[in-house]
Order: C-alpha cells, then sequence, then structure tokens
C-alpha cells in the first residue's frame, strides 16, 4: 500500500483581501436544537477555549535548538508545543467520534529528525517532499538520519510555513485541508481523521529560509491491520458541527468509508432544511485508489453555492453511498446567535419556515456599481470639480473589472512558472501574481497614479517581471494622470497596471 501523500500545506506572510458577508438569521429561519445538542454545542465550545493559542518561533519552540549545520544536531521542541498539537489532534478526531491518540519519545525524535533534515537543506516548498525524492544527502547529515528523514517525511502530514502559527494552527490547516497542493483529494485530513490512527509523532525546525518545517507522523503499518474504530466519517459531522471548520476558500467536504469500496462518481446535494435551498455538489471526485487513512473509500466534493448559516440544518445525500444530516454553530460561544431549542429531547425538524429571506451585507460587485453610479453622477456633472478625476476612476474601475472577468477564481487551476528563483501564478490571461504560495487571489485595487520625472520611470513595459518585461515604444507623460487598474509589488518596487501589457514601475 502507498503511504505517502504527495502534497504538503503551505502558508505566506501575505495580506490579502477578502470579502466577508453578514448573515442576519430571522427566528422562523433557525433549527430547533434539542437539549442534548444544546449541552453538546456548550461542551464544545467550552472544551475549544480552553484549546493553548500560544503561538511559536525560532525563539520559543524548542526545547534545546537544532545545529543544522555540521556538525549536524536535530534538537528538539518543547513539550508544549508537542501537547498543544496533540491537544488539537484529539480535540477534531472527537468532533468526529474517533478515539484519542496517543504521542511517544521515538515517534517523536524521529519527526524532529526530519523536520530538521528538511531545514537544514532548505527544502523546497514547490516540490514533492515525501520521502525526500529530489534532494541529496549533505555529507554533514549521517545516513542513519537521512534514511529516517526520508522515511518519516513518506508516511507524514507535512506543513511548511512562513507564519508564526500556534501548534494547533498547524492542524486545523491540515484538517481543513485549504492549502493542499495536490487539490482536493483532503488526504490530510484523511489520515487526521484515520479511523485506524492510534499514535503520531510530532516535529517542528525553522529553516534559513524562514520556513517553519512541521512533521507529524501518520501512516504506520500496523495500524492498516486494526479493525477500525468507525465505519464512516463525514465531513461536515453529523449533529452539531462547528460552522467555522467550513468557511474559508477550497474546503472540501468528504466522506470516508473504513471497510466498504465505492467506485465511481456519485450525485450529490446539500438541503439547508430550514430555507429548503438545495445545492448540487461541484468537483465531486473519488480518490479511493490512494487509500489515505486506510480508508477504503474516499470521496470528496464542494458543496456549491448553499448559503451556510450557524443555527441552520443541513442534508447531505450521497446517491446510493450515505446521507445524514447536521446542525451547524460557532465553536467560539461569543458569536454564538442565539440557538433555538425544541420542546422536547428528541431530534426535530423544523415546521414550516417564514418566506422571508435571509439579508446578507452587499459584496464587492454591488459597492463597485454604487461607487460607479456616484463616479457617473460626478462626470455628468460639467461644474464638478472632480469631473476629470472621476472619469479617470471610472476609467481604472473598468481596468479592474477587465481583469477580474478574466480571473482563475479556484486556486487548484492556477498556472505556475518558475523564474529567476521565485514563483508566478497565472491569475487569468496577461496576469501573474509573485510569491512562495497563493492560496487565495489578491484583491485588485483601482486608482490614478500622478506621473513625475522623479517618482516614475515614464517608459511602458509589458510586464512587471524579468522574464516576461519587454519595453515597448510608448511612454508616459510627466505632470499627466493615468488610471491604473492593479498594483504590483515586486523586488521592492511598484508596478502599476494600464492595460493589457501595459505597466509602468516608480523609481526606488
Amino acid at each position: 500500500m502507498n503511504f505517502t501523500k504527495k502534497a504538503t500545506a503551505f502558508l505566506v506572510a501575505i495580506t490579502l483581501s477578502a470579502t466577508t458577508s453578514t448573515v442576519t438569521i430571522s427566528e422562523a429561519l433557525a433549527a430547533t436544537f434539542t437539549k442534548d445538542e444544546i449541552q453538546e454545542v456548550h461542551r464544545i465550545q467550552n472544551q475549544y477555549s480552553r484549546l493553548p493559542k500560544q503561538t511559536f518561533n525560532s525563539g520559543n519552540l524548542y526545547a534545546s535548538s537544532p545545529h543544522l549545520t555540521a556538525p549536524f544536531s536535530p534538537g528538539s521542541v518543547t513539550n508544549s508545543y508537542i501537547n498543544s498539537q496533540l491537544d488539537y489532534i484529539n480535540f477534531y478526531r472527537g468532533l468526529f467520534d474517533l478515539p484519542s491518540i496517543s504521542t511517544n519519545k521515538t515517534d517523536n525524535d524521529n519527526a524532529q529528525i526530519t523536520a530538521s533534515v528538511m531545514a537544514a537543506i532548505k527544502a523546497n516548498p514547490f516540490t514533492n517532499q515525501h520521502g525526500l525524492p529530489s534532494e541529496t544527502r549533505p555529507n554533514y547529515i549521517s545516513d542513519t538520519y537521512w534514511t529516517i528523514a526520508k522515511n518519516v517525511s513518506a508516511s507524514s502530514n507535512l506543513n511548511f510555513n512562513v507564519s508564526n502559527q500556534s501548534a494547533g494552527d498547524v492542524i486545523t490547516d491540515l484538517l481543513t485541508d485549504t492549502y493542499n497542493l495536490d487539490g482536493s483529494d483532503t488526504g490530510h485530513r484523511a489520515w487526521l481523521l484515520s479511523s485506524r490512527l492510534t499514535t503520531t509523532g510530532i516535529g517542528a525546525a525553522y529553516g534559513e529560509n524562514s520556513y517553519r518545517y512541521s512533521v507529524q507522523q501518520v501512516a504506520y503499518s500496523s495500524d492498516g491491520y486494526k479493525a477500525a474504530a468507525k465505519s464512516a466519517v463525514a465531513y461536515p459531522n453529523s449533529g452539531v458541527f462547528p460552522i467555522e471548520l467550513l468557511q474559508g476558500n477550497n474546503i472540501a467536504w468528504s466522506l470516508y468509508l473504513s471497510d466498504k469500496t465505492t467506485s465511481g462518481i456519485p450525485k450529490i446535494t446539500v438541503t439547508d432544511l430550514d430555507t429548503g435551498e438545495v445545492s448540487q455538489a461541484t468537483n465531486v471526485n473519488n480518490f479511493s485508489n490512494k487509500a489515505y487513512g486506510y480508508f477504503k473509500t474516499i470521496i470528496t466534493y464542494f458543496p456549491g453555492d448553499i448559503k451556510l448559516v450557524s443555527g441552520h440544518e443541513y442534508n447531505v445525500n450521497i446517491d446510493n453511498v450515505y446521507q445524514y444530516s447536521f446542525k451547524l454553530f460557532n465553536q467560539v460561544a461569543a458569536n454564538q446567535p442565539k440557538l433555538k431549542t425544541s420542546n422536547d429531547n428528541t431530534k426535530t425538524k423544523n415546521g414550516e419556515k417564514s418566506s422571508e429571506k435571509i439579508s446578507s451585507s452587499q459584496n464587492i460587485k454591488d459597492s463597485s456599481d454604487k461607487t460607479t453610479r456616484k463616479i457617473l453622477n460626478q462626470v455628468a456633472d460639467p461644474d464638478s470639480s472632480t469631473t476629470i478625476k472621476s472619469a479617470l476612476l471610472l476609467q481604472a474601475e473598468k481596468l479592474r473589472d477587465s481583469l477580474n472577468k478574466k480571473r482563475q477564481m479556484n486556486t487548484v487551476i492556477f498556472g505556475r512558472s518558475y523564474q529567476d528563483g521565485y514563483s508566478y501564478y497565472n491569475l487569468g490571461n496577461d496576469q501573474w501574481f509573485h510569491n512562495f504560495y497563493v492560496y487565495n487571489n489578491p484583491d485588485f485595487t483601482a486608482g490614478v497614479v500622478n506621473i513625475n520625472n522623479q517618482s516614475f520611470d515614464t517608459n511602458i513595459y509589458t510586464s512587471p517581471y524579468p522574464n516576461l518585461r519587454k519595453r515597448t515604444a510608448n511612454h508616459v507623460t510627466s505632470g499627466k494622470s493615468y488610471a491604473y487598474g492593479q498594483s504590483i509589488t515586486t523586488d521592492h518596487i511598484t508596478w502599476y497596471y494600464l492595460g493589457k501589457n501595459q505597466w509602468i514601475r516608480q523609481n526606488n
């Protein structure tokens, strides 16, 4: 059986703009919760509040610091880090009615050796590192350490991270599997929620490239022969479930069957039992041949355009395979809207629902339309002192919107290019964004730039990136203003997008 998980999770220190909507729930549009369910919600909220939230960095991660050059020493992480990570693993396993797992010194030591070896060689985050297939052992790392690192990395969840997260945040990333470079196979999650998993090893180390290499060993051959603790593991789980674990980009839902093999691609529908809204699942895949988590069936999908509302109940129907319901709540108690309680202690569905619609705040497009209307009114006023500037802003917004229309919003299908030691990500026609790993699309900010010879290079270029850049025969004119639809900073230089293959740059 192949235990290798061919994907690694990444985070980068980058600020990305996100649109959030505030959903108001009328009392008529909410499921009723039984007394047992309310007690379970409070138990989970209290347990989550007690989980350690300390963030770790290179200054507080280690009990003994590793030495990543000759003489090589893997060091060790603090018990606080290991215990925190294990607490989160078992908290999440508990949400799915799975037994807790343990860790031990030998497995932790081996995970630490693996993390420190990868940190020492500055293992390329953009290449599969399970088994270190493309890496070469330096002379100062012994054959023994290298063999351990190869074997453990091949049987572990790996997380390469340049943010100083908490130990638990790493596990949350692996559970939601948002940053899985292989797409939506949810392999990291399957190992975390394996119905046969009994133990783990935990290690972490910072490399000179500022990455924290995190290792969580999950695939033990002996576990593969154990009886499953549960026949099916669904994400989200049946019963009550935290809405936070479904919020964010690229969080696939999944169904794992421990002993039953299912072939083909089933039809999946998700229904809000409180509003009657029905959504057809998208990007449905069957990864059962991967055997992640020692599961016989691995089905993943996205729930479509269904609105997820705390306090609502949903039904998932995986045609001819599995069907169940769950109710959403907030694991952060302070964010929890009041839950309606039923008169008895049985799981009841709500009666007839009000036809009142859920109201939400306006999204970017709505706000942009308001701004556009305001600008159009100003442009129509010949006496307005902002007429020229408003016209440029309107042009800038049109530029920005033209980029958004061509934009690829699914990070799984980003194009990739590697040039001059950096990665570039294709967001659409003639659009490239530079960073280590982009897990969400950066916002396009429209505006007006005023040109002067001291602050700007007046040449117009085809791209802000060296290997894509050519100087055109055109120029901008000092003293004039120009509309731009996007700005990008690379190599400490800010570039402005004036149109297709038209970029100008600020002088240092």
